[in-house]
Order: C-alpha cells, then sequence, then structure tokens
C-alpha cells in the first residue's frame, strides 16, 4: 500500500508540474507525460527489485 501511495503522489506532482511547462490549457499532452513517466519509474522500480543479488 505505501509503494501505490507513493506512486499517486509522483503520478500528481509529474502531472501539475508537466501542466505548468506546456501551458497549452487542455489535459491531453501533461496527462501522457505524467503516465509515460509513471510507467517508467514503475519499469525501473520492478527491475531494481528483481535483480537483487548478495554476497552470500
Amino acid at each position: 500500500m505505501d509503494c501505490i501511495r507513493n506512486y499517486l503522489i509522483t503520478f500528481a506532482g509529474n502531472f501539475i508540474f508537466s501542466y505548468y511547462i506546456f501551458e497549452e490549457g487542455t489535459f491531453a499532452k501533461p496527462l501522457m507525460f505524467a503516465t509515460l513517466m509513471l510507467l517508467l519509474i514503475m519499469t525501473i522500480d520492478y527491475m531494481k527489485s528483481r535483480n537483487k543479488y548478495t554476497l552470500d
């Protein structure tokens, strides 16, 4: 549940910042950008958690 909350905060932050960056007045580009960034972050988190190696 903690991970989902962090993803939602990241998505909301990306959406708000990209809305101010694109300055078009529509939600299409910021929504697409925030969604793609969230998918990228989730993929990187999955790859990092899958490849945990130990020296033991």
